[in-house]
């Protein structure tokens, strides 16, 4: 019986024959239901998905510009900020697979964000470019419509920042300071 190898397409027999080992096998097992059951890993690249979440953070802007006593730059640096703490808790705090019931065995990703685990941890996608470029459109518009009053400025740019440092390349499976380690 012959059992293809997903990652480099060559065979190898079960038997324990061609040098393969069974620890081998369950980890290409592994990766190869890793990349095929992670729904985590593309659902930004999923048709529409760019722009629903364009239009969930208009819409929320849209309601917080409702509140009858919200001027436009606190509406806008509110905007800001809430997207801004969404955007952290989901991408750079959940961990593992929380809406995949398909797969059971969580050894691939239980210990990766979801930020980490976005296009199998490929740096520079499109996907991950459009997720870094939206915060710094947010944070020129907020910016904008703030008239680049001092105070405003200064606490966009910490949100800013609180966005981006963590989607650093370097800072790719890494823990500041332990948080979120576990």
């Amino acid at each position: 019986m012959q059992r293809v190898n997903s990652l480099n397409g060559s065979a190898s027999g079960l038997g324990g024959g061609g040098g393969s080992s069974a620890a081998s096998l369950r980890r290409i097992d592994s990766v190869h239901k890793f990349n095929t059951l992670n729904p985590n890993a593309y659902w930004m690249n999923s048709k529409g998905a760019w722009f629903s979440y364009v239009s969930l953070i208009l819409l929320t802007h849209l309601a917080i510009l409702a509140v009858p006593w919200m001027g436009t730059d606190q509406a806008w640096t509110l905007t800001n900020l809430v997207h801004c703490v969404g955007m952290y808790l989901y991408f750079h705090h959940v961990k593992g697979l929380p809406f995949d019931s398909t797969n059971t065995d969580q050894d691939c990703s239980f210990r990766l964000t979801m930020w980490e685990q976005l296009d199998e941890g490929k740096q520079y996608t499109a996907t991950r470019k459009f997720l870094i470029i939206v915060p710094i459109i947010l944070f020129i518009l907020t910016s904008f419509y703030t008239k680049h009053q001092w105070t405003y400025f200064l606490f966009n740019f910490v949100v800013l920042m609180w966005n981006l440092v963590p989607k650093l390349p370097y800072l790719h499976k890494k823990r500041i300071f332990g948080i979120n380690k576990y």
